[in-house]
């Protein structure tokens, strides 16, 4: 992955099932991460080899929100290897538990 991967991104769909969350944004700065998805928020660190990104143990806020939907799919597609590819403005990131498409906020 090239110096385009760093900033923040609009998570604008869930994949593979093509959800579209109200709100969650995921930032990528130095070796940490950052996401938001409407209630709690989340941090760790990560790595990338060529294209493949590897999170580091992600650790999220505890707030209960009625719907937790966007938050648990990051944190399931986070905790395994993602194919990380960007064209122009958009992020795509899929692995094993799905994935997330996104463009730069």
């Amino acid at each position: 992955m090239d110096e385009r991967l760093p900033g923040t991104w609009t998570i604008t769909e869930l994949l593979p099932d093509g959800i579209r969350p109200q709100t969650a944004e995921i930032t990528f700065d130095g070796d940490r991460l950052y996401f938001y998805a409407g209630c709690n928020r989340a941090m760790g660190s990560y790595t990338v080899d060529g294209h493949i990104l590897t999170a580091g143990p992600v650790a999220l806020t505890m707030m209960y929100c009625p719907d937790m939907s966007t938050e648990q799919h990051l944190c399931r597609v986070l905790a395994e290897p993602l194919d990380v590819s960007i064209d122009g403005d958009t992020l795509t990131a899929t692995g094993p538990a799905g994935g997330f498409a996104a463009r730069r906020a």
